[in-house]
């Protein structure tokens, strides 16, 4: 009797997680700001992405078009895309330099930073195959010219994140 008990308390919890997954995933995900950093570089801030690294990469595939047409984004010839996440919302930090905070230049309103929450870098190679470093613990993803996405080998990924993503925000951050 106890068991039949317990087990039917976890499947109630289970039940709950996957209602509460499957809520936070179908939420739409808001674009708040674009920055066009260099020649093919861009910063984007949403309000969210999905939790999972496919969806993710999903995301940003179903919504190329958008992206272009909307806020200017050469999808056809890009080199760097990095998507940050806006977890606190848009700050007003102009009276103060906060190096927590990406401030996008491009913007004319007075709230323009949000927090420098990594995401999703998106690096287009030279034979047009892109790369998605997933920074919350996920992986490396290449994505071929027709589509086919493998993960690769990233188990040397986070030995150097630190430094490359001090490098990419030092190079948009002081030009």
């Amino acid at each position: 009797m106890a068991f039949l008990l317990f087990m039917r308390k976890s499947l109630a919890a289970l039940f709950i997680i996957a209602a509460l997954y499957n809520m936070w995933s179908l939420r739409r995900i808001n674009v708040l700001m674009v920055d066009h950093i260099l020649a093919g570089d861009y910063v984007i801030a949403v309000d969210h992405l999905p939790l999972t690294d496919r969806d993710k990469i999903n995301w940003f595939n179903d919504n190329k078009k958008v992206l272009q047409e909307q806020f200017n984004i050469s999808i056809s010839d890009f080199n760097n895309i990095v998507i940050m996440e806006a977890v606190e919302g848009v700050r007003d930090i102009n009276n103060h330099w906060d190096e927590n905070y990406y401030c996008f230049t491009q913007t004319q309103s007075e709230f323009r930073c949000v927090d420098k929450d990594l995401q999703v870098n998106i690096y287009r190679s030279e034979d047009n195959a892109l790369t998605f470093y997933i920074h919350s613990y996920g992986g490396v993803y290449v994505q071929a010219m027709d589509g086919s996405i493998i993960k690769t080998n990233y188990e040397n990924y986070f030995l150097d994140l630190d430094d490359r993503i001090g490098k990419n925000l030092d190079r948009w951050l002081l030009r």
